[in-house]
Order: structure tokens, then C-alpha cells, then sequence
């Protein structure tokens, strides 16, 4: 059995047997693990306050011959209080939290990864907002490298302009050319309004997005764009999308 200490972020609690919890973290050193926290559910837990949902702790961890880890000691470094005070903060950071377990590897270091995962906690704890999580979706994609085409046709590869007949298909890997829709794909309609706010929020930094005005009805198109996109990528939607959508009624 071999301990270490290492950063982590609690991405999902769940309860295991009857006082311990199934814990999912995305550490700084070893990637996503699966931790056992013996004993959190019990009025007397001193581990409670280092497992929350959302948090941002060091831990102390064994990793034994299994995939499934035990944890000894966590102290909270930040619990992103705003997450836990408002409806709308907690749906958009349960909605990122999932797309990291998700789309995170078990067992493999990725500092960018987490540096951005830590990031998308504190941007989303200061503007909880729809664009910031699109952001975060955008920048996911492309720091793991599934960002789509979007300046040429992932069908034939020509470079592509302005036009109404541009259009997204998931399925070709991004956009595509008047010609290379007719090819059967489904496609969706995308506006060169789209294309341009998903480019710019690849780069801009997290505590400018309050700064893009954007039309309702560019960020709705986005936000499908977006899910067609990640729906293609997971094979199924996100559980976390039906809170949020509940959440904009």
C-alpha cells in the first residue's frame, strides 16, 4: 500500500456501505481516482468538512492493489461557499463537475487538467452565468484535444467562409461545406456569430467573460452546438443538463 499527499478536487460523494463515502477526485498528481472516506456520514466525522462536493482540499490518501483508494486525512483549502448559497452556481458547477469526471482518465497526471478544473470552480463561484460554463465546456474540449473544426470542412478540408450554407455536424467532426451537408449528416444551422463567440471563448480569460454582450438567440444556438457536440463525444447526454434546464424555467 503506498501513501501520498496531493491536491484534490471532490467532484461526487456518494454514500458506500453504511457510514463511509464513495468519493470521485481529480487529484493534482495521479488524475481521477475513486476514494473510500471511512466513517464521513457519522455525527463525529472529522473528515466531513474535507469531503464536500465542489471542494478544493489536500489530502492524504493510500493507493492499495485495487483502483479503489482510501482516504486518511483532508483539509479544506477552499469550499467555493457561492456554489453551496445559490441554485443557479450549484447546478452550473454540478454540470462541470460531471463533464470532469467524465471526460477525466482514472489514473493519469494531467496538471492542465487540473489547473483548468480548479480554475472552472472559481469562475464559476464569481459568475455562475451561462457563458462562463460554456466557456469551461469549450476550453474541456480543447485541452483534451476533442475541439472541433471550425475553420475548415471536416468533411473535405476546404477552407471555410463565412456562409449560410456552413453547418455543424457532430458526426464529421465540426463544420462543413454547402457540399459536404448534403452528404446525409444531421447537421445543425450555425451562425457566424456562433463560430466567432466559440472561437473567442477558447482565449479569452475567465474574469473577462462578463465583458462579451451576446444576443439570446447566439447563446442558445451555442448551447446547443455545444451539447450536440459533447453528446457526440460521450455517447449520452449529461444528467446535470436536465437541472439546468428545469433552472431556466
Amino acid at each position: 500500500m503506498v501513501q501520498y499527499k496531493t491536491e484534490a478536487l471532490v467532484l461526487h460523494s456518494r454514500k458506500y456501505k453504511e457510514a463511509d463515502g464513495l468519493l470521485t477526485l481529480l487529484t493534482r498528481q495521479r488524475g481521477k481516482v475513486s476514494a473510500v472516506a471511512k466513517g464521513i456520514y457519522k455525527p463525529e466525522s472529522k473528515l466531513r468538512g474535507g469531503v464536500q462536493p465542489f471542494s478544493f482540499n489536500e489530502m492524504l490518501l493510500n493507493a492499495g492493489r485495487s483502483n479503489l483508494h482510501s482516504l486518511n486525512q483532508s483539509q479544506c483549502l477552499e469550499m467555493f461557499l457561492p456554489l453551496r448559497n445559490d441554485l443557479d452556481a450549484m447546478a452550473a458547477a454540478s454540470c462541470w463537475a460531471e463533464l470532469l469526471e467524465c471526460f477525466a482518465v482514472e489514473e493519469q497526471e494531467d496538471q492542465g487538467l487540473f489547473q483548468l478544473a480548479l480554475s472552472g470552480f472559481y469562475g464559476l463561484a464569481t459568475n455562475p452565468k451561462p457563458l462562463m460554463l460554456h466557456a469551461l465546456e469549450i476550453r474541456l474540449m480543447k485541452q483534451l484535444g476533442y475541439a472541433p473544426s471550425l475553420n475548415v470542412c471536416a468533411g473535405c478540408g476546404a477552407i471555410l467562409k463565412a456562409s449560410p450554407q456552413v453547418s455543424f455536424a457532430a458526426g464529421a467532426g465540426g463544420l462543413v461545406c454547402g457540399q459536404c451537408r448534403c452528404e446525409g449528416l444531421p447537421v445543425l444551422s450555425i451562425s457566424p456569430a456562433v463560430v466567432s463567440l466559440w472561437q473567442g471563448l477558447e482565449n479569452i480569460g475567465l474574469d473577462k467573460i462578463d465583458r462579451i454582450k451576446v444576443q439570446p438567440e447566439v447563446l442558445g444556438r451555442l448551447s446547443k452546438v455545444s451539447q450536440e457536440w459533447i453528446v457526440y463525444q460521450l455517447g449520452r447526454p449529461l444528467k446535470s443538463w436536465q437541472v439546468l434546464k428545469k433552472m431556466e424555467v
